[in-house]
């Protein structure tokens, strides 16, 4: 392979990646072997591990969820960025030693409208200073609603069992701050289960009402912990078959999330919050898709919303 080639993802079923987990854990090292993964990749690359070796510290199969900008296929696709090669990791890599990775992560984090005005004209190096930053920012955000959310993991949410990392850069190449570097991400629960969105050929009709008002209960639970999803869609769910005909619903994918205490005061949250409507994002979805085996019933919160933000249909 050249340079300039388009390096293959190693995120395949068999191999082995190698995590190092944080608190508290304290930097404990583990070798994990992909046994799923979850395509396309879309801001984060998500599959399913397990460890390679026998360890105390972890049991059974989890959700590895990496934030790694290089294998962000869709979104490198959007941003009209091309596919990681060796060539742009070097370039980046001397950017980095350069301190200019530095200097543009400061300028992002004052003027965050800077990719907007910029990018068109930045080379692959700057590109990948600003993918690693906004994939930084994706993981630090999904790790404080879970934080948010600790009494709801388990039941409602899955289990955030770690946060980790992942080291991208060759043994040779240690004199790069890993800051820049090292892929983050989180280990989860594994929940086994079909999308909300294959309700329909996944579950008995008698079971869809029960289904999606769980889903939805669960969307304004979030909210009751002052978190507003920009995000939330019917994949966003994953429904358990338990014994007995019954299903658990359980909510994922918290990194597009917005946090009441960053508003200004509760109009301009409320506002927010009546925009993004996500009660009727799965509502009103999966009220058409089912085509009359849900009806959904807008609830007293969001009836409010309307009334006081003049919502429109």
């Amino acid at each position: 392979m050249t340079n300039h080639e388009q390096v293959r993802c190693p995120y395949v079923v068999g191999n082995v990646v190698t995590l190092q987990l944080k608190t508290p854990f304290d930097g404990q090292r583990i070798d994990a072997r992909i046994i799923k993964v979850f395509e396309p990749f879309t801001l984060s690359s998500v599959m399913v591990v397990r460890p390679a070796c026998p360890t105390t510290t972890w049991e059974g199969d989890m959700v590895l969820k990496l934030f790694d900008r290089r294998f962000a296929t869709e979104f490198r696709q959007n941003e009209e960025i091309s596919p990681w090669t060796s060539e742009i990791g070097q370039n980046y890599h001397q950017f980095i030693l350069d301190g200019d990775a530095a200097k543009l992560v400061a300028e992002l984090t004052t003027d965050r409208e800077l990719p907007g005005r910029n990018i068109d004209t930045w080379n692959s190096s700057q590109e990948e200073t600003y993918l690693h930053d906004y994939m930084q920012g994706l993981y630090e955000t999904e790790t404080q609603a879970y934080r948010a959310l600790a009494d709801m993991q388990g039941d409602d949410i899955p289990r955030l069992f770690s946060c980790v990392t992942m080291p991208s850069s060759p043994p040779a190449q240690s004199n790069l701050p890993s800051e820049y570097i090292d892929i983050p991400g989180i280990l989860l629960q594994y929940i086994e289960g079909f999308p909300l969105t294959d309700l329909a050929i996944c579950a008995p009709r008698d079971s869809w009402q029960t289904i999606c008002e769980n889903a939805i209960r669960i969307v304004n639970l979030v909210g009751d912990r002052g978190i507003l999803n920009e995000d939330v869609k019917t994949r966003s769910f994953v429904v358990q078959s338990c014994p007995e005909n019954q299903f658990h619903v359980f909510m994922i994918d918290f990194a597009l999330c917005d946090f009441r205490e960053d508003y200004a005061d509760e109009i301009e949250w409320e506002n927010c919050k009546a925009i993004q409507d996500e009660e009727g994002a799965i509502g009103c979805v999966m009220q058409k898709k089912l085509q009359g085996g849900f009806v959904y019933r807008r609830s007293a919160r969001y009836k409010n919303l309307d009334e006081k933000y003049k919502r429109e249909d």
